[in-house]
């Protein structure tokens, strides 16, 4: 089905083990999420590549007799109207030097979990795109000189999806863990709260908001 739209994007960040870290300073909040949707806050793109790649024929006897498929290996491309500085930089993995109270990159990178959520059409369903555990980088800073325009730049984040952190998450019907997942809300056996528990390693959704549709469930911005 088509979709449109960017209704929000939230993050967290896991412990080595794909635990939630829920701290105000080692964590993105005190219950360990962060929904990038404040004042002038979110994103424009949030770009997925590579989930799959077309299949290498094999043949045989004159005729193509199978196809073999390499594995999925997703990039995320995002880009912010504004994201929250501090959050911008534990994504990326930049710690605070106790002398200057400036952020210097750090490795190895934090371990980034993140479901983005967009709608059909009619704006009546969700779709849901999660990733357990992704590194960003932002590569360039870029500034120019304001005139009678002002001149913005707005974050761009570029991601690399890894393998899930724990082996019993985003399996397929046949066991074989992948690390991509996607889900619309109107799917049968659809579970908002146990996708955010998957995902975002233990998370507990509260639920505050029930539609025509379907039952849905809205993250605490921490």
């Amino acid at each position: 089905m088509s979709k449109h739209n960017i209704v929000k994007a939230t993050f967290a960040l896991l412990d080595d083990n794909g635990d939630l870290i829920k701290d105000a300073t080692k964590g993105l909040s005190t219950d360990g999420i962060y929904v990038a949707d404040h004042q002038g806050e979110g994103f424009s793109q949030i770009n997925v590549s590579a989930i799959e790649a077309a299949g290498t024929a094999g043949w045989g006897n004159g005729q193509i007799k199978r196809v073999s498929y390499g594995k999925s290996m997703p990039t995320l491309a995002l880009t912010a109207l504004d994201l929250n500085f501090k959050i911008n930089q534990m994504l990326k993995g930049f710690t605070q030097n106790a002398n200057t109270g400036s952020w210097v990159r750090q490795l190895p990178k934090p371990h980034v979990a993140m479901i983005a959520e967009s709608q059909s059409l009619d704006g009546d369903i969700s779709i849901y795109e999660c990733f357990n555990n992704i590194e960003f980088v932002e590569e360039a800073s870029n500034n120019s000189t304001d005139t009678n325009s002002e001149a913005a730049y707005s974050t761009a984040l570029n991601g690399t999806v890894l393998t899930p952190l724990k082996p019993n998450i985003f399996l397929a019907a046949n066991g074989v863990q992948q690390p991509y997942m996607i889900a619309k809300s109107t799917d049968t056996g659809f579970d908002l709260a146990k996708l955010y528990a998957e995902t975002f390693g233990g998370y507990v959704l509260n639920p505050t908001i029930t539609t025509t549709t379907t039952t849905t469930t809205k993250p605490s911005n921490g």
